[in-house]
């Protein structure tokens, strides 16, 4: 029953003006990992159900840091990394690297081993490569270095990003080709090093994964909320030691009566098993799995878990409900679970990161052929007008008791609200922007960018984008509900987007663009968020 923060209209969603720089979902010129590497997530654009990508990105430690991460993160949504055998455009250098390997054949990390070349020779490598356009296969067939002329560090595409790629650092990650197998590479023949780079693939794609987390941990892996210091965290579990927040979940009839529907619906498949309750707060899901026969474990780090205990008590549910507090990724079990039950979702599906718990829980904890609920969610965008909102919010402040502030505007403008949208004031079609089975995703893929088409169905002024997510339980009788503008509200509500200025749209047109989700680095339960639509960029922080 963990929750997120309680945000009011005045909680924040930091967006950018047009004349700021586009945020890039990437970090140090890579995205989080290749989209091939997860079958869990998918991008929705149009009808395609593809995988969204994965993005990588830096700590907002300070103004400049924030710039350079919003500056990477438009770069992730332009794309211009150019194949160097073809006129492919990637997303990312690390896209192009894993391109290039499965397009191609050409391993260009093991080449640059081969050669032992350092960053000026990697860079004349590309430039030569560009300027004279050797095929891989004639490439690998090289004995010497036919890249030496200072020609070649004259770039032959301007703003190559693959010359702006730190290679010595993706090369230092692996140990150099020792002397026997350098030899291996230089007395191979075509047919045996094109085996070579097929070995070579699995490696390649840890380099890759290791570079792409360049600011992430020492281990190359995204840091999740698990690796977070308890005082670090310490004020988001005491959020929830405040009863007004577990009072507005529990008068939440669609949340809370659609997880005891998909308990009680399924009542048969719980009986007689363990059960994991991740983040239980009062233990009101316990107590539901509890009535199935489940045998539940309930978790929870806030100091509400005490009265949880007591209402577990008082409902003489002791016997069955075995209540633990502390975080989940410093408890240990003598078992492992059948189901895993969880309230994790946040503003926006992602607030909060929550969601990291859950999928450690999943690897660590979860027996074989067992099951998360809610086992699916889905995240959406659709877009809305609603001017006397906007006057109130950003126009309010060119006349201020008549005083100008729009100084102001800009800075309202990064702070969408989360508030409930009335379904009169949708004014486009919805699009499913991510797809995220629980059972198969990693925290990576938390971090994504997918493009969207909105077809407008009136004409009149588009105010703002507005986010909401989708929650499904996929068992026997299945169970569903929408924190959308067209369903009956939930104390989610919706994220609010809002535009600089109102734009104007006409019926039956589409607005095309990309979004881009990714985690703030040191408050990773934050997300930066950056939409780019008809020439205007934006970048938005959830916080």
């Amino acid at each position: 029953e963990r929750q997120h923060w309680q945000l009011h209209h005045t909680d924040k969603v930091h967006a950018m003006s047009d004349s700021d720089d586009m945020p890039s979902l990437e970090d140090d010129g890579g995205e989080v990992q290749p989209a091939a590497r997860t079958a869990g997530v998918r991008k929705v654009a149009h009808a395609d159900t593809s995988r969204p990508e994965r993005i990588e990105c830096e700590d907002d430690t300070s103004d400049s840091d924030n710039e350079e991460d919003w500056q990477e993160m438009e770069e992730a949504i332009s794309g211009k990394t150019i194949c160097l055998f073809c006129d492919n455009v990637l997303p990312s250098v690390q896209l192009a690297f894993a391109h290039m390997i499965d397009a191609h054949g050409f391993d260009c990390v093991a080449f640059v081993c081969r050669f032992n070349l350092d960053q000026i020779g990697y860079i004349k490598l590309v430039n030569y490569i560009r300027q004279k356009r050797p095929s891989p296969e004639i490439l690998f067939t090289e004995e010497n270095v036919k890249w030496e002329s200072s020609d070649y560090v004259k770039p032959v595409i301007n703003d190559d990003a693959l010359l702006m790629f730190d290679v010595e650092e993706l090369t230092k990650i692996e140990e150099q080709p020792d002397h026997d197998q350098r030899t291996l590479y230089n007395e191979a023949t075509y047919d045996e090093l094109r085996e070579i780079i097929v070995k070579q693939r699995e490696v390649m794609q840890r380099m890759l994964q290791a570079v792409q987390a360049v600011s992430k941990n020492d281990n190359g892996i995204i840091k999740t909320v698990g690796d977070m210091r308890p005082e670090e965290d310490e004020g988001y579990f005491n959020s929830y030691a405040h009863f007004d927040i577990h009072h507005e979940m529990l008068t939440d009839r669609i949340r809370t009566e659609s997880y005891r529907d998909a308990i009680m619906k399924n009542s048969n498949l719980l009986n007689g098993k363990r059960v994991l309750d991740l983040g239980c707060g009062t233990a009101i899901l316990s107590m539901f799995c509890a009535k199935t026969g489940a045998m539940v474990t309930g978790v929870d780090m806030s100091d509400v878990i005490y009265q949880a205990m007591d209402i577990v008590k008082e409902n003489e549910l002791e016997n069955t409900i075995k209540l633990c507090k502390g975080r989940l990724e410093d408890l240990d079990f003598e078992h492992k679970f059948d189901f895993i039950i969880s309230e994790w979702m946040g503003y926006f599906l992602l607030f909060e990161g929550m969601l990291d718990s859950v999928l450690y829980a999943r690897d660590k904890h979860l027996a074989n052929g067992g099951l998360l609920l809610p086992s699916r969610c889905t995240l959406h965008l659709v877009g809305m007008e609603d001017m006397d909102t906007y006057e109130k919010i950003i126009s309010f402040w060119n006349d201020v008791y008549g005083f100008k502030m729009s100084c102001m505007q800009k800075e309202v403008v990064k702070e969408a609200s989360t508030d409930i949208v009335k379904q009169q004031h949708i004014i486009t079609s919805a699009v499913q922007i991510a797809d995220f089975d629980l059972m198969k995703i990693t925290p990576n893929d938390t971090e994504f960018t997918s493009k969207f088409s909105l077809t407008v169905k009136r004409d009149g002024k588009l105010t703002g984008f507005v986010g909401y997510f989708d929650t499904y339980f996929d068992m026997p009788s299945p169970v569903f509900f929408s924190t959308g503008p067209q369903a009956k509200p939930t104390h989610w509500k919706q994220t609010i987007f809002y535009l600089p200025s109102p734009y104007i749209i006409k019926k039956g047109e589409c607005v095309e663009g990309t979004i881009c989700v990714r985690r703030k680095r040191k408050e990773i339960r934050s997300l930066d968020v950056g939409i780019s639509f008809a020439d205007q960029k934006l970048k938005y922080l959830v916080e």
